[in-house]
């Protein structure tokens, strides 16, 4: 009886699956044990799961957008979706840059800089509700835009949302009274 034998490049192409999938799974692993420069959450994420079974989970693209907003709001309580040309994007992250101190500093992610950037607003959208940038994230939460910025801002309830929503390890004061 003769032993059946996978073509080689069947085999090859099986070998280097493999391969990947235990290094994305090793990478996986190590980033959310909260080593190093990771951020380890104090507060609740989104369902990232009932996240992909609603977005075109065959599309790589998709599941790659939802492991990186994963990966950005677990490295920090205050995350900010924009755009390079958006003027309400360029409008709050110099609010935010000039009225306020906060630590750590808010992570920004541009979207239009990315090429996995319309997949990612597509996942945004079945987190938050909100396709439009900018999209400000406290605490694993969407707090709005620009204009949910503005209001609180004038309101002067912006530093007390952001820290009710970041967590322990999060700081954030008002630099003068005055913008």
């Amino acid at each position: 009886m003769a032993a059946f034998r996978l073509p080689r490049r069947v085999s090859r192409a099986i070998v280097v699956f493999l391969a990947t999938t235990i290094i994305v799974a090793l990478y996986i692993r190590t980033a959310n044990r909260g080593d190093g420069d990771v951020f380890k959450p104090d507060y609740e994420l989104p369902d990232f799961d009932k996240v992909i079974e609603q977005l075109d989970n065959s599309n790589p693209l998709s599941l790659q957008a939802v492991d990186e907003i994963r990966t950005l709001l677990t490295r920090s309580p205050v995350v900010i979706f924009s755009k390079t040309y958006c003027p309400h994007s360029r409008f709050i992250k110099s609010l935010l840059r000039d009225s306020y101190s906060i630590s750590p500093s808010p992570l920004v992610r541009e979207l239009d800089l990315d090429a996995s950037g319309p997949y990612i607003q597509a996942a945004l959208k079945v987190i938050s509700g909100r396709r439009t940038v900018p999209n400000v994230f406290v605490g694993g939460k969407s707090l709005g835009g620009g204009d949910e910025m503005r209001l609180l801002h004038a309101q002067d309830q912006l530093a007390q949302e952001f820290a009710k929503n970041a967590g322990r390890r999060f700081d954030i004061s008002r630099k003068n009274v005055d913008s």
